[in-house]
């Protein structure tokens, strides 16, 4: 791979970064993936999630499959992977407690 090929794609990469990391809503995933890792619920892989503040709109990734199983532990339907209103409301008091000590606007919503 020529030089300039390199350099370009670790630019993307740093820009790729940089957006992540401006995400507005990335504090807010990452209360939800320390949680869930707290209570041991993760993805397809079975392995704890990374805490990156990234996730996706589905289940396609790692964070949503593992928004997905905890829903479905907790009776929440539909199952659709994305952290919403249901999924906090069917929460339990113990659960609740728990999320909001990791911190994030998530759970100022309660």
């Amino acid at each position: 791979m020529s030089r300039l090929k390199k350099l370009k794609i670790q630019a993307i990469e740093e820009a790729n970064r940089k957006v992540l990391n401006e995400d507005p809503d990335r504090d807010g995933i990452i209360q939800i993936q320390k949680f869930l890792n707290e209570k041991g619920i993760t993805g397809d892989n079975g392995e704890e999630l990374d805490i990156d503040g990234a996730t996706c709109n589905d289940m396609s990734c790692q964070t949503g499959q593992a928004i997905a199983n905890y829903q479905s532990s907790i009776g929440v339907y539909p199952v659709d992977g994305v952290w919403g209103e249901n999924t906090m409301n069917t929460m339990s008091a113990e659960d609740k407690e728990s999320f909001k000590s990791f911190g994030g606007w998530f759970d100022r919503l309660f």
